[in-house]
């Protein structure tokens, strides 16, 4: 948590939901009961999870190559994303973008 002691709260909240997997993806709103399937919108039978989500989905194309300029390979570490600070802007930008 100490990464997110500068961040205001909706920043805190969303980097402690991508890391608990509590966040409003199909997978956990599916678990909880409001979603009827856990599969990805844009990928038929692939559960949208958060490594789905920020890694994998080619839905999300474009935004994952901007991200990859910016961090290089380590965009494809998921504990890199959510643990390390030079990630942060990057990674909110890229949230930001998909909605």
């Amino acid at each position: 948590i100490k990464l997110t002691a500068d961040f205001p709260k909706r920043l805190t909240s969303l980097y402690i939901a991508l890391r608990t997997q509590h966040i409003p993806l199909r997978h956990y709103l599916h678990r909880i009961g409001k979603a009827p399937s856990s599969s990805c919108p844009h990928c038929p039978n692939v559960d949208e999870t958060v490594p789905h989500y920020l890694l994998d989905c080619p839905h999300y194309r474009r935004e994952h190559h901007a991200l990859l300029l910016a961090l290089g390979h380590n965009v494809m570490s998921l504990s890199f994303l959510l643990s390390d600070s030079s990630a942060t802007l990057h990674l909110v930008r890229f949230i930001n973008s998909m909605n």
